[in-house]
């Protein structure tokens, strides 16, 4: 949305003030953002404004003309995309580390390291600090 369109809401809001509670005024905010659409955010001022609007149904209504999502999707997706990050740098780790083994005569695929103990591990380790005396 353009910041002449958000600040056009701002001021609305603002202007509004008192009838709208301080989520009200939020859920108006991110609408108008995601959207980008002042004749829709219009209509949800005016439904919000109504006496006794269900403040539930209106949110229910608005969320499915954009591409709302709760807060607990956005951490799962925020979880899968990290989980997956260091998936990739683990793999690169392993791979590195199986390229230092094998420099040394150590030839281990990624999967054995993975799988390795790491008192095995350790004891290639050593191997590795004396070959270096």
């Amino acid at each position: 949305m353009g910041l002449t369109a958000l600040k056009q809401t701002v001021q609305t809001v603002c202007r509004l003030g008192e009838c709208f509670s301080g989520a009200d005024k939020e859920y108006v905010m991110q609408f108008a953002f995601r959207t980008g659409d002042g004749e829709l955010t219009d209509k949800l001022i005016d439904e919000l404004l109504q006496t006794g609007a269900d403040r539930k149904i209106i949110y229910q209504k608005f969320n499915t003309l954009v591409d709302f999502q709760p807060d607990w999707i956005r951490s799962i997706e925020n979880l899968l995309i990290s989980l997956e990050l260091y998936r990739v740098q683990e793999e690169k780790a392993l791979k590195t580390l199986a390229e230092i083994l094998s420099v040394y005569g150590i030839e281990l695929s990624e999967k054995e390291i993975r799988e390795l103990p790491p008192d095995k591990f350790r004891e290639y380790a050593r191997r590795i600090e004396y070959m270096q005396r």
